[in-house]
């Protein structure tokens, strides 16, 4: 009990300012700044503290890994700041890892892939909401469309025993089942604050290091898959 002081303070700031960032930068936060902080603050922290310990479990990550997503170290990350932020995603997804994963992992919840270019995505997405499915944006660039913002944000409005959300000039009834994600082909883009604001910014561009980590469990799950399935 004592330990989780510092192991949630870590955590939440992992949640809140991290996603953006590649591995190496997240690991010199975490490690080289805010935990030697810590540490030089008395504040009670578990010796080679994880954030993958604290915030998931190996029966989740390995679900992922069935889903589609790389059991890496960053890759887990993504996973955690994905599925526990309580801002929606939008990925920086360059490789496709966050497409891929988010497409297999969400098909059970009638997972609708629309682009802000399609004429009718606002018509599914109105949909997606009144009955609770996933929807997805695929290829966004810098610009978000603002029409979805109230969306995005969670504006919902309570009326009786209903709550909804405006979609253009609709107000359309929200079921808390609904799940948006938005991912971005572009390796580097320049969201405003604004944007920081409204949606979880995840930086899923796979480093050398990730690529290594990737490829190394594809040899051992070819190579030993005793020791693959003991991980």
């Amino acid at each position: 009990r004592v330990l989780l002081i510092g192991d949630c303070l870590l955590a939440a700031a992992f949640l809140s300012y991290t996603g953006a960032f590649n591995f190496d930068f997240r690991k010199s936060l975490m490690i080289d700044t805010w935990e030697v902080d810590l540490r030089e603050k008395s504040v009670p922290l578990t010796q080679d503290y994880r954030v993958e310990q604290l915030l998931t479990s190996e029966v989740e990550t390995a679900r992922w890994a069935s889903e589609g997503l790389p059991p890496d170290e960053l890759s887990i990350q993504n996973g955690i700041l994905t599925t526990r932020a309580s801002r929606y995603p939008l990925c920086i997804d360059p490789q496709q890892q966050a497409v891929a994963w988010v497409k297999k992992r969400e098909a059970k919840s009638n997972l609708k892939v629309c682009t802000f270019n399609d004429p009718d995505f606002l018509k599914h997405l109105e949909i997606a909401v009144n009955l609770g499915f996933s929807f997805l944006f695929e290829g966004v660039d810098e610009y978000i469309d603002p029409i979805i913002d109230p969306v995005l944000e969670k504006n919902i409005v309570k009326k009786g025993n209903s709550r909804t959300v405006k979609i253009g000039d609709k107000d359309v009834e929200w079921d808390d089942s609904f799940n948006l994600y938005l991912t971005s082909k572009l390796s580097n883009p320049h969201y405003g604050p604004e944007t920081f604001g409204k949606a979880m910014i995840i930086n899923y561009s796979v480093t050398l290091q990730g690529l290594e980590d990737q490829l190394l469990n594809v040899v051992v799950e070819h190579e030993r898959k005793d020791l693959a399935d003991q991980r």
